[in-house]
């Protein structure tokens, strides 16, 4: 792999080097004068034994090789340390998926029996294997050629061990000596129990010195065969091994979704595991995950690759951590708990849906309040901003049919509202505050009123039950909702029932309305909102009979139609 004159100036070197040494090590007493030589041609020694060709070189002959030329000698070995690199002109295909990289690498290992193959030209193909990545090329081809490739290092490893000797062994052969076991057939399973028990040494040595790149297969196998065997332990010791396992993921990050979904699978499947505050924290990052009650708005898309039993249970972890930020944080800054988080509490595990909304005073506390600035960025892309009172702010939260709204801060009273007829939009990005959107009940427009007076408790909990809302049952496990027609806990068109028809017939629809002036169609199905709404600011008798023939209902707060089961 290196041009003639290298190899020259090489051999030079080297043997500048050693005869330094021999004339140095006659002065008796002298040591130091024999170390500095010594070590000079060490280094220079390894730098050789590590080089590569230009990559401009490599990729020319892996280029060449692709398009069926034949190759001389000197581009056999300049190819070496290119196999495993996209081509661009060839849309980005390897050349170990050849069809001639079979027989190359019959080339190659002839040589080594023979005890010909040049050093370089094998650690140029090692480099080749480690390099691959395997998220680029998962045709079949490709996989074969890699697999291939991997055989050959391992079947022709002793024969290069063996010519290597003893005497100036490069690092990188060191490495191989002690840790062969990385060119078998599966090599992450020893390197992730280690990782595991702690001892990252290993693959810290493996990765500096056989110069093994981020992206490389080898640590995509090494964190998913991690997950993998911390998957398989009892539930104690998975949950033991999760702080772990983020570090881990967080140092290769490029695997990354494929282990956190196999460890929120695991940890679905625990027998009465609580919730896991640095997995949540973790998971819910803007550069993770996201918050997973924006799944529903089409932004956190990566919460599709869990079943929705994950999901909502990583969204009850959210709603609770919400709950209790909010009255720890928020209203405890103007002492206006009053005992609502431990009432709320008892209705935990039917939360549903939550949604923070700050005020301009907390907004700001984020550049100097460390408690503050987690909160919100927590809820990036999830909570929304109250315009007309600085210093309060609200919290959304559903319980079966009914959105509840609480503020931070008194006089404001808490407002329960029917989901299907808010007078405000659930995931607006601003709300005033007042009577004109969240505090319509103060004006009787909510099923429910809680005023935080001495004694409010009691009464409020007789109210709820009134509406059909209790505490919670001990021991009880909250499950999703099923009937999508009350609820705006997620707004998924994909979690209605089967049973529920999917609207009027359209054309049917059209046609009705189009007999009567001013009257329109307003069809928000495909939005959170999620509602096929019909107005008519005339109000005619006669289409409110037919609407009402077809199942429509009347929204006395929107003073509009608007169809149930959408």
């Amino acid at each position: 792999m290196l041009a003639t004159s290298a190899l020259q100036r090489l051999a030079s070197d080297l043997a500048a080097s050693l005869e330094s040494m021999r004339l140095h090590a006659g002065e008796f007493g002298k040591p130091d004068l024999v170390e500095k030589p010594a070590k000079e041609a060490e280094q220079l020694f390894q730098g050789y034994t590590k080089g590569k060709p230009r990559k401009e070189d490599a990729y020319a002959a892996a280029l060449a090789f692709a398009r069926g030329q034949p190759l001389d000698a000197w581009q056999r070995d300049l190819v070496a340390s290119a196999v495993a690199e996209p081509i661009r002109e060839q849309s980005g295909a390897l050349a170990l998926a050849s069809t001639r990289f079979p027989a190359l690498l019959k080339t190659y290992e002839d040589e080594a029996v023979r005890g010909e193959l040049w050093r370089l030209t094998w650690h140029g193909l090692l480099y080749s294997y480690f390099n691959f990545n395997i998220e680029a090329g998962k045709d079949t081809a490709t996989l074969e050629g890699w697999k291939a490739l991997g055989s050959f290092l391992e079947r022709t490893w002793p024969a290069m061990d063996r010519q290597a000797g003893q005497d100036l062994v490069p690092d990188w052969m060191k490495v191989l000596r002690q840790e062969a076991d990385i060119l078998k057939a599966e090599p992450a399973e020893k390197y992730s129990r280690a990782y595991l028990r702690g001892d990252t040494e290993p693959t810290d040595r493996l990765g500096a010195d056989l110069g093994i790149p981020p992206s490389s297969w080898f640590w995509h196998a090494l964190v998913r065969e991690a997950v993998r065997c911390a998957a398989r332990e009892d539930d104690a010791e998975f949950r033991r091994l999760i702080p772990q396992l983020i570090t881990l993921i967080q140092t290769k990050p490029g695997f990354r979704d494929e282990a956190v979904e196999i460890i929120l699978n695991r940890y679905h499947d625990c027998k009465g595991a609580p919730p896991d505050e640095q997995l949540r924290n973790f998971i819910c990052q803007p550069a993770v995950w996201k918050n997973p009650k924006l799944k529903t708005a089409g932004i956190a898309t990566a919460w599709n690759r869990v079943p929705d039993p994950v999901w909502q249970m990583v969204l009850g972890w959210v709603n609770e951590g919400n709950l209790k930020d909010f009255f720890d944080i928020l209203a405890a800054r103007n002492n206006a708990d009053e005992g609502r988080l431990a009432f709320w509490s008892k209705y935990l595990k039917q939360i549903s849906w939550t949604r923070l909304v700050f005020g301009a005073d907390t907004m700001a506390l984020k550049r100097t309040n460390s408690g503050v600035r987690e909160l919100i960025a927590r809820e990036e892309g999830a909570y929304a901003q109250l315009t007309s009172k600085p210093e309060v702010d609200a919290f959304m939260m559903q319980l079966g049919s009914y959105v509840i709204i609480e503020f931070s801060k008194k006089p404001n009273a808490c407002y329960v509202y029917e989901a299907d007829q808010l007078p405000f939009e659930p995931y607006s990005l601003k709300y005033e505050g007042g009577t004109t959107d969240l505090g319509v009940g103060f004006r009787d427009g909510c099923a429910l009123r809680i005023v935080h007076r001495a004694g409010w408790a009691v009464e409020a909990e007789k109210d709820l039950r009134r509406l059909g809302i209790q505490p919670d049952l001990a021991g009880t496990r909250r499950e999703p909702p099923t009937d999508t027609a009350a609820t705006i806990s997620t707004g998924r068109t994909d979690e209605r029932p089967k049973t529920v028809t999917s609207g009027p017939d359209m054309a049917e629809l059209n046609s009705l309305i189009s007999r009567f002036g001013g009257a329109y169609i307003d069809d928000k199905r495909s939005t959170l909102w999620g509602r096929l709404w019909v107005e008519d600011p005339r109000q005619h008798e006669q289409l409110a009979a037919e609407l009402k023939a077809l199942g429509f209902r009347w929204a006395d707060r929107r003073q509009a139609w608007y169809f149930p089961g959408n």
